[in-house]
Order: structure tokens, then sequence, then C-alpha cells
């Protein structure tokens, strides 16, 4: 159910954080308990990984895995200086899900540069695809 992405991002990020920095952007958005909403309509679910989690190794590591196989040095050189990874299930499949989410891809992007990675696609860095994997 739904679209899976990662964003490995360069800075330590916070879920209050983000949450403060959305509703500040957009009102209608709320985070509780890591679910995303916008006017009463559940998007998302949003967990933050830090290092020394074991969830952020896994997410390191196997995304490291992939990088190498696919030969791709210098997006590995990017994942290996990452400070913490936002996984974001997007729950409604609706057309306009993307879009009611804009706000918070541009809160995020803000807060922290990183790569996001789109399962099934690959990762971009500033909306083009850099690599597939």
């Amino acid at each position: 159910m739904g679209q899976y992405r990662r964003y490995f991002a360069d800075a330590t990020l916070g879920l209050d954080v983000l949450k403060k920095s959305l509703s500040t952007e957009d009102a209608m958005f709320k985070i509780d308990g890591g679910e995303v909403s916008r006017g009463g309509q559940l998007l998302a679910e949003v967990e933050i990984n830090k290092p020394g989690s074991d969830m952020f190794s896994d997410d390191i590591n196997g995304m490291l895995q992939k990088l190498q196989y696919a030969g791709a040095s210098q997006v590995m050189q990017r994942i290996q200086g990452t400070q913490a990874v936002l996984a974001v299930q997007i729950l409604d499949d609706t057309p306009n899900a993307m879009e009611l989410l804009g706000p918070f891809w541009t809160v995020l992007q803000r807060m922290s540069t990183g790569l996001w990675h789109v399962e099934g696609q690959g990762f971009y860095d500033r909306g083009q695809l850099i690599v597939q994997v």
C-alpha cells in the first residue's frame, strides 16, 4: 500500500522541528505520532532514524550495497555523510496526494540538503534522477 521514499539528509532532523516548520508553512498540516495529514486527510507516515539506531544502520548499509552494485561512487559518498534518514510511506494513493504533500517536501528540503530515494526508481537530487537503483 502506498509508495515508499527515504530522504538521506546531511543534517540532523527532528520530528518536532519538522512539525513546527510545516505548520508555519501551511497551517492545514498536522504531524501526530508520525502520521502526516492535511486538512484532516491522512496522507503519509513519517519516521526519522538517526545514527546509533539499528534502522539507521540498516538503511545506510542497504543503500550503499545497492549503490556499489550500480557503480555510483559519488552518490555513495553522499550517503555515507547522512545525519538522518527520513522514511516516508505515502498512504493516500490518489493522484493529488503528491501535490497535497508539496509543502512537506519544500519544508524538508529547506531544513537539510539531501538525496531522495524513491522505491523502484532511484536517487534524486533536487528533483533530478541521478542514479537508478
